[in-house]
């Protein structure tokens, strides 16, 4: 198989990634900003600790600095369109929350409300930032996750037989894995 050396930037060789939506309370608003990012991952276990990267040019950057603690709700595959949207709006111009009739889930640790709309949500406190390049790393400690009923299995799994999650392949598109596209790999005993 022939391959070729390109520019790093030209093309998404990072991609697909879930996609995970930051929320952020507005305080001066009164309401709550989400985005998207695909830049997000856990980083430890013990104790959970879970990223994200935002441009320092963003809204939602500055309210994490703001109020030191932020929310990530992560999306099945039927709501592409809500992702774009969130994305494509910006919370310094609008209400999201009003604008996109969004239904929000109450916080039970910290301030920060989840979309209500997510099959999984985590409340995170801001414990750390590192800048990287055009990038701030948020480090939140996991203070409690929500599940949907039903979307995990007894080891903790996402069930593909029961949803579909959403993850970014770029430029405005979106793909999925399925049950039809697990596999299982046998460890000998």
């Amino acid at each position: 198989m022939e391959r070729e050396s390109v520019a790093p930037g030209a093309c998404y060789f990072y991609y697909p990634r879930l996609v995970c939506v930051v929320g952020v309370r507005d305080e001066a608003r009164g309401t709550v900003n989400f985005a998207p990012v695909a830049w997000a991952s856990p980083l430890s276990s013990d104790p959970p600790l879970f990223g994200v990267c935002l441009s320092p040019a963003t809204h939602s950057h500055h309210l994490v600095l703001r109020t030191g603690e932020f929310t990530v709700s992560f999306l099945d595959r039927s709501q592409a369109e809500l992702a774009q949207s969130l994305g494509r709006l910006s919370g310094r111009d609008v209400d999201k929350v009003a604008a996109l009739g969004l239904a929000l889930d109450l916080p039970e640790s910290l301030e920060t409300p989840s979309l209500a709309a997510a099959y999984v949500s985590a409340e995170c406190l801001l414990r750390e930032r590192h800048h990287l390049g055009d990038q701030t790393l948020f480090v939140g400690e996991v203070q409690v996750v929500h599940a949907r009923a039903g979307v995990f299995d007894n080891e903790g799994v996402l069930r593909s037989d029961v949803l579909s999650p959403l993850l970014y392949l770029g430029s405005r598109r979106y793909v999925t894995v399925d049950a039809t596209t697990v596999t299982q790999v046998e460890v000998p005993a």
